[in-house]
């Protein structure tokens, strides 16, 4: 049966008459492609040399079926279109699922960052209701392609993962076939060289990921012996740019928490990072370069980069940059305009416990360092309010960095400055192990047991 009419038979006459307009509104009602159509829809009964000399005047025309071909592809453009409630709920849900990631992939690709995100948030509701494992793992491809983190971050993956293995593993069960039910044939060609890339790149994700593990473990030792092992296996080039980026982020990672400053700030100058695929890794490239810079205490470089650089680039994290902002002029000791942008990002960062909580320790250090007794007085009873009330939501150095802040305050008893360096908050401070562990990369840009050492000096 000829294509066209197996496509045509299964629509109803309304979905036919309704292909009829979407054609002639992309084309003249007297394009010979539009009446073509309008033959096969009303008179399927003809043969090809009947339809060529109604278009062309000539039953042996060679561009009848040129146009014919065309007419297929425009009706498998526009049966998309059409919406039919006879489909079941799961695959009508599937469908509008697909839809929704199409149109976010097309004004994402046109720059409309605002609106594709929207849509892709909404396509993952649906993947998510109508239980689409395989259009969640697509759509978190797309945000992370176009740099949209707030629809799926990478910290879900590990739970995407998850997803998508059960998944696989139910697709597996329900449908390997038993082995002496396997017909004998060839491997297929094609899945074959996927595969072999696929195993590639595993290999190297795979680096990256055991990387990642021993950071997030406090694994320094065995970080620096991973990264050295496979620092060759990774290439800037090609296909395999995408991994090559992530295992550079991942050693800068490394070497801001084991604080080598330098080598970061040194990586920064040498690597081109305007050839980064990534605006999402172009913009925790800089921040990286941004931390080395602070502990440094580059201030004016550190200065430059944050507002020409991630100011204008990223003004949606504006809360963020405010907050660095102050830390930076709390090094410089400005502290009114410290305070000032303390103030004016709080309550935009309530949304992220530790900011927010680092941002009020922020407000003691500077009304401290001011010796503006009547003020500390007060917000040292609201912080406290606010701990207890949020307890076990935030980092525990803010607690007992707070604890020692609050004693040194009311100044009971009179010794305490003498036996603060036996303070059991003040050492685990120090010590920084596991829950207590310092992260130059995150909301305590300067060291609480740092900064109280200072005062007792």
């Amino acid at each position: 049966m000829n294509p066209i009419f197996q496509i045509l038979s299964a629509c109803t006459a309304g979905e036919k008459n309704q292909l009829l307009e979407f054609c002639a509104t992309r084309h003249s009602s007297s394009s010979k492609k539009y009446r073509l159509l309008k033959l096969f829809v009303e008179k399927p009964g003809l043969q090809d040399r009947e339809f060529s000399r109604l278009v062309y005047g000539s039953g042996d025309s060679a561009a009848y079926f040129q146009l014919k071909k065309r007419v297929k592809e425009e009706l498998e453009e526009l049966l998309p279109l059409l919406r039919s409630s006879a489909f079941p709920e799961e695959v009508r849900t599937r469908i509008l699922c697909s839809e929704l990631l199409l149109q976010s992939q097309v004004m994402l690709a046109r720059g409309l960052q605002a609106e594709g995100a929207k849509l892709l948030e909404k396509s993952l509701k649906k993947a998510i209701e109508g239980e689409f494992p395989d259009l969640i793992l697509s759509i978190f491809d797309i945000s992370q392609r176009f740099g949209v983190n707030e629809v799926i971050r990478k910290e879900d993956l590990p739970e995407l993962e998850l997803v998508i293995k059960s998944h696989l593993q139910i697709l597996v069960n329900q449908h390997h076939p038993n082995p002496e039910e396997q017909p004998k044939c060839e491997k297929n060609a094609y899945l074959g060289r996927i595969l072999r890339q696929l195993n590639s790149e595993r290999k190297d994700w795979g680096l990256v990921a055991n990387i990642r593990q021993s950071l997030a473990e406090q694994n320094f030792e065995e970080a620096k012996s991973l990264i050295s092992e496979s620092e060759q296996s990774f290439s800037k080039q090609g296909e395999d740019r995408e991994v090559y980026e992530e295992f550079l982020l991942t050693k800068q990672k490394f070497l801001l928490q084991t604080g080598q400053y330098k080598e970061v700030i040194q990586n920064c100058k040498q690597q081109d990072f305007t050839l980064m695929q990534s605006k999402e890794n172009n913009l925790e490239l800089a921040q990286y370069q941004w931390y080395a810079l602070f502990h440094q205490d580059r201030i004016e470089e550190a200065t430059a980069l944050l507002k020409k650089n991630l100011m204008r680039n990223c003004p949606e994290l504006a809360p963020k940059w405010k907050y660095w902002e102050a830390f930076l002029l709390f090094r410089q000791k400005s502290f009114k305009g410290s305070l000032r942008l303390v103030h004016e990002c709080q309550l935009e960062l309530k949304s992220l416990p530790n900011y927010y909580l680092g941002s009020k320790m922020l407000e003691l250090m500077i009304l401290f360092d001011q010796n503006e007794a009547d003020w500390l007085d007060y917000k040292v009873e609201n912080l406290r309010k606010l701990l207890r009330r949020w307890r076990g939501k935030f980092n525990a150095r803010i607690d007992s960095a707070f604890h020692i802040l609050r004693s040194i305050q009311t100044k009971v008893p009179v010794n305490f400055m003498e036996d603060l360096g036996e303070n059991e908050h003040l050492q685990k401070l120090r010590d920084g192990k596991g829950a207590y562990n310092w992260n130059p990369i995150d909301f305590e840009l300067i060291r609480y047991d740092g900064w109280i050492a200072g005062r007792l000096n």
